[in-house]
């Protein structure tokens, strides 16, 4: 069992917001009507009503979206985070990025796909500082 407060993900390739829905009920094991997706912070539901926001944002580079999931601490039964990021991965079927929680660097990030193992890349640091996600190595 893990606790989950949040975490960022960035898509390769806009999906819908059902799409996304139908992939973070799968992952939490909530129902759909339990998640918000929302646009604009300003926006945020109230915290009692949903058991899961995500926050998306359009972003440039080679990605397209930046997921920002967050939840007023849930108990998930995953043994450890890398199994909920591949799990969350399998359910979008698509890759993604997501920051590395143990490199205080914000240019490494765990590169998630789906059934493949997870890689470490780095991203282009002038690209990263205008918003835009761009692999420049794989480590």
């Amino acid at each position: 069992m893990i606790d989950f407060n949040g975490m960022d993900i960035v898509i390769q390739r806009d999906l819908g917001d059902e799409i996304v829905r139908r992939a973070l009920a799968a992952t939490f094991l909530v129902p759909e009507g339990r998640i918000s997706i929302i646009n604009d912070i300003g926006d945020y539901p109230r915290s009692e009503d949903f058991d899961v926001v995500c926050v998306s944002s359009q972003v440039e580079g080679e990605f397209a979206r930046l997921l920002s999931i967050q939840s007023n601490h849930v108990t998930l039964p995953y043994e450890t985070r890398a199994q909920l990021t591949q799990t969350l991965c399998e359910h979008l079927g698509i890759q993604y990025i997501t920051p590395d929680d143990d490199d205080t660097d914000p240019y490494f990030m765990w590169l998630i796909s789906p059934g493949g193992a997870p890689s470490r890349v780095g991203l282009d640091p002038v690209a990263f500082d205008e918003d835009r996600y761009v692999i420049a190595r794989r480590v």
